[in-house]
Order: structure tokens, then C-alpha cells, then sequence
């Protein structure tokens, strides 16, 4: 059994899994590209047009009442962004770093959606995970440490765009900032940099420098410490 299977967040993802009904999208839509931190989506605004992601990292996230923001999703190459069944987009959209997306009116993609059953059984895909990622994020979040809660997130991000190497290490690179991980883990950037820190005195992680991603040294440790949970926690210290 993966231990690590159950207890990683569940991202909105349609990356990594071949679709010729999403794949369909890439050849009709205008392609946009983003520098780091543009706008690609504001919250209420009206949902005229789906967004596929097609390089780079857009981040998802709810302006809370303070003023402040939530980071609620990371959307990878592959993912769509925007998808919602109401007529005004749930949450924000803004470019991590560099980004590129393809972009198509939600009047096309209902079109689209009528005349290939491939489509429309991808959109319905891609709308339960996004449904699914929400619910499996508050559950582990309410429930799991600092640790924790940052190896499920570089696990799933290793699954995502890690690149394997020769000796079993994985790279995986993180173009969002520390403090962008923690905004999303609902954790102080410099929590996530004791977790990280941590993490490396473990043996579980290299942290590349300056930050721009780790190196997966023990996948086995670093998914042991996604159910620390049953035990005591450790300080990330």
C-alpha cells in the first residue's frame, strides 16, 4: 500500500494523462502569454473563456476579507484553469512566473463539448477533480503539521513535473516562491523554510540554491513523512 497514495493533496490536474478531447482545445484556441504575475482571472468576473495551461505555473486564489489572498491551487501545463459550471469564475487567476496558456470562449467550448463525447467526458473529469482537490486540501490541512503538509506537496509536485534522474533522484523544480508555498499550505514562509531545512537534515531532500526547486534524495522517507500524524511531530527547528 502507498501511504503516500492517501494522504497527498489532490491537485486539479489533467497533465500527465494523454486527451484527445483536451488536446482538441490547443489547436482552436488563441494562445496568451503571461509574465510572472499577470492577471489571467479575476474572482466574480463573468466565466467567458476556459484557459488550458500550456507552459509555466498559474496559481488559483480567493481574496479573503481583510484584503489579503489564499492561494487555493497551482495549475501546471495540461491543467485547466477557470472551469466552473456558474457563470463567474470561483477564484482568481494569476501567472507564477513566465506562462503561456491557450484560451477558448465558453460558447466555443460548449460547442465543442456537444459535438465530441471525448470532450465532454474530459471537461467532466477535470471539473470532479478540481472538486475533489478542494475537499482533500481542506481535510489536510485542518489535520496534518508543517511537515506534513509540505511533503504531500512536493510529492504531488514530483509526480507533476518532477524530472527523474539516473541515480533515482528526482528533481523537481518550484518556480512559486516560499512564501507562495506557504500562502497555499496556510503556513508563514518562514515555517516552510524550517520544514524544508528539516526535510534536508533528514536526507529526504537537496534544496536547490538559490531556491528554485529540490532534489528527491529518499522518495520512501519523504512519503513516511507525509502520515507522521500517527506519531509524535517533530519541530521543524
Amino acid at each position: 500500500m502507498n501511504v503516500a497514495a492517501n494522504n497527498r493533496a489532490v491537485y486539479p490536474a489533467s497533465a500527465g494523462e494523454p486527451s484527445a478531447g483536451l488536446d482538441r482545445l490547443d489547436r482552436i484556441g488563441a494562445i496568451r502569454h503571461l509574465a510572472p504575475h499577470e492577471s489571467l482571472a479575476l474572482e466574480g468576473d463573468s466565466a467567458n473563456r476556459f484557459h488550458r495551461v500550456l507552459s509555466g505555473t498559474v496559481a488559483g486564489y480567493k481574496a479573503t476579507a481583510d484584503g489579503r489572498r489564499q492561494i487555493v491551487a497551482f495549475f501546471f501545463p495540461g491543467d485547466l484553469v477557470g472551469l466552473t459550471t456558474g457563470e463567474h469564475y470561483a477564484y482568481g487567476a494569476e501567472a507564477v512566473g513566465r506562462a503561456s496558456v491557450c484560451s477558448v470562449p465558453r460558447a466555443r467550448m460548449r460547442e465543442l463539448s456537444r459535438q465530441s463525447p471525448a470532450l465532454h467526458e474530459d471537461l467532466l473529469l477535470a471539473l470532479d477533480r478540481e472538486i475533489a482537490a478542494a475537499q482533500e486540501r481542506l481535510l489536510w490541512l485542518g489535520r496534518k503539521t508543517a511537515r506534513e503538509r509540505l511533503a504531500c506537496f512536493l510529492l504531488e509536485c514530483a509526480d507533476r513535473t518532477g524530472e527523474p534522474g539516473e541515480d533515482g533522484r528526482q528533481s523537481v523544480p518550484l518556480p512559486m516562491s516560499q512564501l507562495e508555498i506557504g500562502d497555499y499550505l496556510g503556513l508563514a514562509s518562514e515555517t516552510v523554510s524550517r520544514a524544508l531545512a528539516s526535510l534536508a537534515r533528514d536526507g529526504a531532500i537537496d534544496i536547490l540554491r538559490p531556491f528554485a526547486g529540490v532534489v528527491i534524495r529518499d522518495r520512501r522517507r519523504l512519503e513516511a513523512t507525509t502520515d507522521e500524524g500517527a506519531h509524535p511531530p517533530r519541530a521543524c527547528s
